[in-house]
């Protein structure tokens, strides 16, 4: 029994560590702005508000009150602890309650309240009964908050200048983008579209102090390629997007747009466009291809052959491994094996319109359907039949993102390509910056220190879009 529960305290500390990571559903679970106008939700925000404040001022045992029987003792005082030591970890210091949005589903009235803190902002997930008292509680986003709203001007920089751009305009779900042109452009010039990895991500792919996507795109910008990278749709429109959603609704869709965007502009060569995809964003760059982005090349950035699940079930693994020893280690090895073989069996074996409305809680409420979509989809599916030219890109100490495993079935399915270019480079993580940790529970830690993307990254990605 003792092997067991440590490998669901494994699991647990594997969710902490997972949701500052860049692969991992940070923002599945859809918010619904229907009014409810019978439901009295000042009664249930109340009661949500309590509940940030008393574990802002350390009063677990007030707020553990608020649970009902079962998550009394399922999560209890320790586990309000671990939530709120993960929220400091990124977000600081808690400052005030900033908002609150609520959703009726499933005979549970859902809170989702944002808090503002010295770093960003914070929104839990609060999941209440009729008679308020707490059945669920997650970590649903750590949302940017400013006082001014998507205020965006044109701006000029040295060597290239950004506009302001709707990816979507007149659609249910417009975008903030950037468009970074170069100065004093003569002829027309290629560009780039950035893809975010997985979960609620700005345009600058924001991880603490450090913007990947920023880096990528003020490089690139100022050494004559133009670039556009926007909000992610999980980023603004969360609180309306239907609960059901797969990486079409979350991704492609929105990429397309951008897309057609960069083509049809003036100073652009449309012949030369190019999709930048990183983590999940590159296991999806094959497919946003073949369903009509039709791009000059394909730039992979810690992308991945594999699935989501797969790559899950490696992370879990290697948790597993940096935190367990011995006999305790295999047993929850083999235990968590089996579990995730059959769970996976069960996946595939669910029919398609169940598992569209079947929510899985633990990857921050995507529906089943997402999984299965993504799993029944890898993008080792689509590289064989894509003639474009790749640039595959990854860090040898990348955790997420496995160089022994991910790059190498990329240099598998590539091989003898001759419009094919593979790096890996030393000593880069996942968001390719300098690291030294050997372990997962550390990435965290490093993610907090704030860094800039390679600069031998930059220049090689600058020099393969000029000469294709």
């Amino acid at each position: 029994m003792k092997n067991t529960i440590n490998y669901f305290k494994a699991k647990k500390l594997l969710a902490i560590i997972l949701s500052f990571m860049l692969l991992v559903i940070t923002n599945g679970c859809a918010k619904d702005n229907t009014p409810h106008d019978d439901i009295d939700w000042a009664f249930y925000n109340e009661r949500a508000e309590t509940l940030v404040k008393a574990m802002a001022n350390d009063d677990f045992d007030v707020a553990a009150a608020m649970f009902d029987k079962a998550m009394a003792q399922r999560v209890g005082v320790p586990g309000l602890q671990d939530l709120w030591l993960k929220v400091n970890s990124q977000a600081d210091e808690f400052i005030n309650i900033h908002k609150t949005e609520n959703i009726m589903e499933n005979g549970r009235y859902r809170c989702f309240i944002t808090s503002r803190h010295e770093n960003s902002g914070v929104t839990l997930r609060v999941v209440f009964s009729k008679d308020g008292f707490i059945t669920g509680l997650f970590v649903e986003d750590y949302p940017v908050i400013t006082d001014e709203e998507n205020s965006q001007a044109i701006i000029k920089n040295e060597g290239f200048t950004d506009f302001p751009i709707i990816i979507g305009e007149g659609t249910d779900f417009p975008l903030d983008g950037i468009l970074s042109i170069p100065n004093n452009v003569t002829d027309k010039i290629p560009a780039v579209v950035i893809v975010h990895g997985s979960g609620s991500h700005d345009m600058d792919g924001t991880l603490f102090a450090n913007m990947p996507y920023r880096d990528i795109a003020e490089y690139l910008a100022a050494n004559g390629i133009a670039v556009l990278r926007y909000d992610k749709r999980t980023f603004t429109h969360g609180a309306k997007m239907e609960g059901h959603w797969t990486v079409r609704e979350e991704v492609i869709e929105d990429t397309l747009l951008a897309t057609e965007i960069l083509k049809a502009h003036p100073n652009i060569d449309e012949r030369r466009v190019f999709i930048a995809g990183h983590s999940l964003g590159g296991m999806l760059a094959p497919r946003i291809h073949a369903e009509g982005g039709n791009y000059a090349g394909l730039i992979l950035l810690a992308g991945s052959p594999r699935s989501l699940l797969e790559i899950s079930r490696e992370q879990i693994i290697a948790l597993i491994n940096d935190t367990m020893e011995g006999e305790e280690k295999e047993n929850a090895l083999t235990q968590f094996q089996e579990m995730s073989d059959m769970q996976i069996r069960q996946l595939m074996d669910t029919p398609d319109d169940i598992a569209k409305n079947t929510l899985a809680p633990e990857w921050g409420g995507v529906s089943l359907y997402y999984l299965k979509d993504m799993h029944t989809n890898p993008s080792s599916d689509y590289i064989p039949n894509i003639t474009a030219p790749f640039l595959v890109l990854q860090g040898s100490n990348d955790l997420q993102i496995l160089a022994g495993i991910d790059f190498a079935m990329y240099q598998e399915l590539l091989a003898g390509r001759s419009n094919a270019t593979l790096k890996l480079y030393d000593g880069l993580n996942h968001l390719f910056m300098p690291s030294t940790i050997k372990s997962v529970t550390e990435i965290m830690d490093e993610y907090a220190i704030e860094n800039k993307v390679d600069i031998q990254v930059l220049a090689d990605i600058v020099g393969w879009i000029k000469t294709h």
